[in-house]
């Protein structure tokens, strides 16, 4: 059992000085596992007796034996986050990589020629990645209307057909909201082009388009688990990039 769930196990038997010792040991983890229990009394202000009664309270004989469970759960951490390290990075490498080799040029010649273009998130940071398009995309002249909550994209689904293009952002592509609109904007004839994680999800096959974003799930100290979302303004930037390397290219064309 992990020394963190041992405190909460033995939370009622520990008084404010163990709750003193606990802290100072996980803001200084890498220290504590080569420290002396005298060193460790005089950094908290409290007697070798108070620390070895701490770590028997959670079973151990001693701070001897505490010691080298805590060095045993820090270097399985060191590990843990150096392989989440390379994970995050090989994922955002490999989401760049496709998106750099996805043929994007249907998906370029519709937001050229869309008389509209709207483009919305289902949450907090997909909305700011539907705020980063809207930005990258004024570079080239082409205007995104950021749409927020159900009111906005219900309104704007009344008025919209086959001449307009939509983008939708979500991670699961699973969300009530996004899947309810993209079935209708499929039967109005609009262009959908979806951002949304890896699966085989709804609005993926709903959309005319889906470019696919990889993520990886963190873990902090609270227990909480989180997600990387990098990806999604990677591929926010790089759809604009491509979208002016179109330009350019449908420009030599006509020139030529």
């Amino acid at each position: 059992m992990r020394l963190e769930n041992l405190i909460n196990e033995n939370f009622d038997e520990l008084n404010e000085n163990d709750m003193m010792i606990w802290r100072y040991i996980q803001s200084h983890k890498k220290e504590c596992c080569s420290i002396s229990i005298v060193e460790l009394a005089q950094k908290c202000c409290i007697s070798r007796t108070t620390i070895s009664r701490f770590t028997q309270k959670l079973s151990f004989e001693g701070f001897r034996e505490f010691k080298i469970r805590l060095k045993l759960e820090f270097e399985q951490e060191q590990i843990q986050n150096a392989l989440l390290l390379d994970d995050v990075c090989m994922n955002y490498a490999k989401c760049i990589q496709t998106v750099k080799e996805t043929d994007m040029n249907e998906i370029c010649e519709y937001i050229s020629k869309a008389d509209r273009l709207f483009v919305f998130g289902t949450g907090e940071v997909q909305n700011a990645a539907a705020q980063m398009i809207k930005r990258m995309f004024l570079n080239a002249k082409r205007f995104f209307v950021t749409l927020y909550g159900k009111s906005e994209v219900t309104m704007a689904m009344e008025d919209l057909g086959p001449r307009d293009f939509v983008i939708i952002i979500s991670l699961s592509g699973e969300n009530h909201l996004a899947v309810e609109t993209a079935k209708k904007l499929r039967g109005k004839g609009v262009y959908i082009l979806s951002i949304t994680g890896l699966s085989n999800n709804t609005v993926a096959k709903m959309s005319n388009k889906n470019l696919f974003i990889t993520t990886t799930k963190l873990m902090n100290t609270g227990g909480v688990s989180l997600e990387t979302c990098s990806s999604y303004f990677n591929i926010a930037e790089l759809l604009c990039v491509k979208y002016l390397m179109y330009l350019e290219k449908t420009k030599s064309e006509c020139e030529s």
